[in-house]
């Protein structure tokens, strides 16, 4: 049993280490381990996320390069959150990236809560036709140009959603419109 528990450990170690090589070679970041990535890594993994190392490193990696974050804190929690969002409901990390993005951009959230909206948009059923993500990414321009935040936003796409709406995309498309004219 000690030469099992002994042969996990390094085969575990070797897999973080080879992990840590990927997330480095793929985000250009130098020393990653020495700079907390791997304790962020492993903290991931720790919490249940991730279907191994792997996994958990070119999701942090995809995290880093399209966020532009280089704080392993932030990136940890960016990286749990599309993780469970990805686990949870099918979505893309990397589309799901751009779509937090564009929320923190246009409408000044923190990643948390623009991973919260998204979750319970998806809560709600906004994603039935698939487009959730892509609505954020095409629309948030058109709302925050009126002055409508975030919350407004999917309360909108929600109520036009619940009332025959038969995509996002519609909805999206009528205040589009509606900035236009508005402008």
């Amino acid at each position: 049993a000690m030469v099992a528990g002994i042969g996990y450990a390094v085969g575990f170690a070797d897999e973080v280490k080879g992990a840590m090589n990927d997330f480095e070679a793929s985000t250009g970041i130098a020393e990653a381990a020495a700079n907390g990535f791997e304790d962020a890594m492993l903290r991931i993994y720790n919490n249940n996320f991730g279907e191994n190392m792997d996994d958990i490193a070119a999701s942090m990696a995809t995290v880093a390069q399209t966020s532009g974050e280089v704080d392993p804190t932030k990136i940890e929690e960016l990286t749990q959150n599309a993780l469970m969002l990805r686990d949870t409901f099918g979505f893309d990390i990397q589309e799901q990236m751009r779509a937090v993005n564009m929320l923190m951009d246009q409408f000044g959230l923190s990643g948390e809560e623009a991973f919260n909206l998204i979750a319970q948009g998806a809560q709600n059923g906004l994603d039935k036709n698939g487009d959730l993500l892509d609505s954020i990414n095409e629309y948030s321009v058109q709302f925050a140009k009126v002055g409508l935040d975030a919350d407004d936003m999917f309360a909108i796409m929600e109520k036009g959603a619940e009332t025959g709406a038969f995509n996002l995309d519609k909805v999206g498309d009528a205040i589009k419109e509606m900035s236009i004219r508005v402008v």
